[in-house]
């Protein structure tokens, strides 16, 4: 075992065993399947029961197998070996035919893609333009990139909070979202859409003890925190970016 899969094995060493696929308005994935539905869906040239996706870093597959549930063809890949064994039981417990999560690292592919997923990824990448382009060749010509990734351009990265925190999780590097912009469309990508998300309000939930508050924001409290995070955002910066852009021909 190499080191980076020990420390990402390690990493997810709190995740459990789930059974159960994540509903639209899901907390932790809001932003992301709002993302999703308002524009993904928009360029998107096939139906979803059509579309064959790639999951790049996908953890214990969580979003995966939501995508999986609408009936998109899915491959689920991450470093982390025990996150794959957990994704694998999940997706063996809940039936789906459609999805797979092979026990490897990434390749250069050959082109089958529609849509890659790239969540949270690549400020753990020492080369991000290899990494691109490793992303590209897994794409059909005109398949579409969605990629999250943190910000620097908000006053709790300025004030040094993030520093402790980004070595523990295993990040090399944050963006501006000009940053990103330019390296994607550099590396063989037109940028069609993107969205700065996450307040301090919420980064805060995931970024410290306070993660607890999570399992008490239910219902209709979902939307109304975000509209509150979206204020937080407003006054203090963005702590995270959603871009979706297009492989060029």
């Amino acid at each position: 075992m190499d080191s980076k899969q020990k420390f990402y094995d390690s990493y997810h060493q709190k995740n459990k065993q789930f059974y159960k696929v994540i509903k639209r308005n899901n907390f932790t994935y809001y932003e992301i399947l709002r993302f999703f539905y308002s524009e993904v869906m928009r360029e998107i040239m096939v139906d979803i029961l059509e579309v064959k996706m790639l999951d790049i870093g996908c953890g214990v597959g969580t979003v995966s197998l939501y995508f999986a549930s609408l009936g998109a063809d899915v491959i689920g890949i991450d470093i982390s070996k025990r996150a794959i064994n957990i994704a694998q039981e999940a997706k063996k417990e809940l039936g789906f035919k459609n999805i797979n999560f092979p026990p490897k690292s990434l390749r250069k592919g050959r082109g089958k893609y529609d849509l890659v997923l790239t969540l949270e990824v690549i400020e753990h990448i020492e080369d991000e333009e290899q990494f691109l382009n490793m992303i590209s060749s897994h794409l059909n010509n005109g398949g579409l990139l969605c990629l999250s990734t943190p910000l620097k351009e908000n006053y709790l990265y300025k004030l040094g909070f993030y520093k402790t925190f980004d070595k523990e999780v295993g990040h090399l590097r944050r963006y501006t979202v000009a940053g990103i912009k330019n390296l994607l469309q550099n590396n063989g990508f037109t940028v069609l859409k993107w969205r700065r998300v996450e307040g301090p309000l919420r980064n805060l939930l995931f970024t410290t003890r306070l993660g607890f508050v999570i399992k008490f924001i239910r219902g209709p409290l979902i939307p109304i925190f975000h509209w509150l995070d979206w204020i937080s955002m407003q006054l203090f910066g963005a702590t995270d970016v959603l871009v979706l852009a297009r492989k060029d021909s």
